[in-house]
């Protein structure tokens, strides 16, 4: 998910509301509040067994496994991470001064997010091969597009007053409204067209953009659920009441992801993105995490292979990683003061900005990745301190 608009859930409280703060200084304020804050989770017993060995976490499952299923396409044979990428600014529709991408296709040809036009407005833009157009998704003030396919089929949402959102795609030049709801967003598409993302209370996906939505299911009790990525193979990640990282696999099986169990302390976490198979997200393991030294409460990235059911510890990144393609490369803001990496294969490759970037660390933030790794996009600030939408080319 975009992550400035992760940051501006910090300080939201009403999400199924327009907001009414200034976004600009919304962002700048929850940008500090992140680099300063150790954020965490309320506590929930370990769902799952696991085995610690070596740093990686091997689940033992009672339900259906992953690979029971071989979720994911296979990743593209004899890929080579990146060992250098230079950034470069992208443009930004009819004169705005800052803007942002949020999400990209597997290939990195599309590119997807928005502009800031004016104060407290927000213009969904999708941007092919380097161009930009801004596209007229319905609404009042909040308007994004989340994701796009390889055919350039986007998705997003709209706000058709301050308390309902409504979700909508883009294709062949026209926005359409998804149907079967009332309220919602659509916040992911893969390439054959399925659509995940919410009813305004519980987690759907549209298998193609004029069907009719399934409800996805979800374990008695629930109070809250969230889908919030979907797989080339129909896989679908997410969230059970802000404590469970979960998967709805295609074959209509679904179940917590594993969980450490450690010293017998509560653990919690969430699934945010997929690709081939591999799963971002975090845990809250409340203590030492996988045998390394961690504050009480802090927030620990974990890369899922679904394939294995393993589920391993990032230490190079600082409590969350904004994407993830095929290899399992992903990239977030580094552990240790440092800015916004690619990590791949073991190798953590600097993201630069466009302009020094001081004491913020999270003036440059990459929110997608292609499959290839050739292809990096997110935004960075310029030397007047806006976010401008930008474009890494590796090699």
């Amino acid at each position: 998910m975009p992550s400035d608009f992760d940051l501006l859930r910090s300080i939201d409280t009403e999400p199924r509301a327009t907001s009414t703060v200034d976004v600009g200084r919304a962002i700048s304020t929850a940008r500090r509040r992140r680099s300063r804050q150790r954020t965490t989770y309320a506590g929930v017993a370990a769902l799952a067994a696991v085995v610690l060995t070596g740093g990686v976490l091997t689940w033992r499952p009672s339900t259906p496994t992953a690979a029971d299923s071989t979720p994911g396409s296979a990743a593209p044979v004899g890929v080579k991470p990146p060992t250098r990428c230079t950034v470069r600014q992208l443009p930004i529709p009819d004169g705005a001064p800052a803007a942002l991408v949020a999400g990209a296709d597997r290939t990195g040809r599309y590119l997807v997010g928005r502009s800031y036009p004016k104060e407290n407005e927000w213009q969904p833009v999708i941007w092919q091969d380097g161009a930009a157009s801004t596209v007229p998704i319905p609404g009042t003030f909040e308007k994004q597009l989340a994701d796009v396919n390889a055919s350039g089929v986007a998705v997003g949402w709209g706000f058709s007053s301050k308390t309902t959102s409504l979700p909508y795609v883009f294709g062949n030049g026209q926005v359409t409204r998804l149907p079967g709801v009332t309220g919602g967003q659509a916040l992911a598409i893969n390439d054959r067209g399925a659509i995940v993302g919410d009813d305004g209370s519980r987690p759907v996906l549209w298998r193609s953009a004029t069907a009719q939505p399934t409800r996805l299911p979800v374990p008695p009790g629930t109070t809250h659920a969230q889908a919030t990525d979907i797989d080339q193979d129909g896989t679908v990640v997410g969230t059970i009441d802000d404590r469970i990282p979960y998967v709805w696999l295609p074959d209509g099986t679904h179940h917590p992801l594993s969980l450490p169990d450690l010293d017998g302390e509560p653990v919690e976490g969430r699934a945010f993105h997929i690709s081939g198979g591999w799963v971002s997200g975090v845990v809250n393991t409340r203590g030492a995490a996988a045998g390394l030294a961690a504050e009480r409460g802090e927030i620990r990235v974990v890369r899922w292979n679904l394939r294995t059911g393993a589920a391993t510890p990032v230490t190079a990144f600082d409590k969350r990683a904004d994407a993830i393609n095929a290899q399992g490369w992903q990239t977030g803001i580094a552990a240790g003061g440092g800015g916004a990496v690619l990590v791949a294969d073991g190798t953590t490759l600097p993201l630069s900005g466009l302009a020094p970037a001081g004491d913020d660390r999270l003036a440059v933030i990459a929110n997608a990745v292609s499959y290839d790794g050739r292809t990096v996009a997110g935004q960075a600030d310029d030397a007047a301190g806006r976010i401008q939408p930008v474009v890494w080319t590796c090699s």
